[in-house]
C-alpha cells in the first residue's frame, strides 16, 4: 500500500500508481526514491479484528511513528452489507450432504417419522422415494419444501442448512 500526500490518495500496488501518474516515466522497476519524487510513500495498513455484524473501514492516514498509518473505523454493519457478506445458497446438494446437514443440526431423527406421518400415500411415497434414492437435493424442489415444512424449517433455515451442507 502506498500513500500519496499531496492528493491524500491510497494505492494498492505500482501498477495502480503506473495507470494513474501515466505522465510520469517510471523506469521498468519502480524504486522508492521514484516513489518519494511524486510524494508518494509506503503506508502501514492493518487492519483491526473485528466482531461478527462489525465492519473495519477505512479512516484517515496519520504520520505515526515516522510513517504514515492508516486508521480504522470500526462500525455496525448494515443490512446490505450483512446480505452482501453471507455466501451464496447453492442450489443443489448431495444427499450425503444434506442429511449429515440434517444430522449436525439435530434434526436427521425426525425425518423418518415425519414421512411416516404423511397421511396421502401418494404423497408419502414420493417424499420416501426422494429421501431414500434421490442422489441430489434442489434447493427449489417440491421434495425439499415439503420436508422442510415438516421439520419446521423457515425459508431462512433451510437457505443455512443448504449453506452448511455444500461446506461438507
Amino acid at each position: 500500500m502506498y500513500y500519496q500526500t499531496e492528493t491524500a490518495r491510497v494505492f494498492s500496488s505500482h501498477s495502480e500508481i503506473r495507470s494513474a501518474l501515466s505522465n510520469v516515466g517510471f523506469s521498468e522497476v519502480i524504486t522508492h526514491d521514484d516513489l518519494a519524487y511524486c510524494g508518494i510513500f509506503p503506508l502501514r495498513s492493518v487492519p483491526p479484528e473485528v466482531a461478527a455484524g462489525q465492519i473495519a473501514v477505512p479512516g484517515a492516514v496519520e504520520w505515526i511513528d515516522e510513517q504514515w498509518t492508516q486508521q480504522w473505523e470500526i462500525r455496525a454493519m448494515t443490512p446490505e452489507e450483512i446480505t452482501a457478506s453471507k455466501p451464496p445458497v447453492p442450489q443443489q446438494i448431495s444427499s450425503g450432504q444434506g442429511r449429515e446437514a440434517l444430522y449436525n443440526v439435530g434434526l436427521f431423527a425426525n425425518v423418518q417419522p415425519a414421512i411416516d406421518a404423511i397421511a396421502d400415500a401418494d404423497a408419502k411415497w414420493r417424499v420416501q422415494n426422494a429421501w431414500d434414492y434421490r442422489p441430489t437435493w434442489e434447493r427449489q424442489s417440491p421434495f425439499v419444501a415439503m420436508m422442510a415444512g415438516i421439520l419446521g424449517l423457515g425459508d431462512g433455515a433451510l437457505d443455512e442448512l443448504f449453506i452448511n451442507a455444500a461446506r461438507l
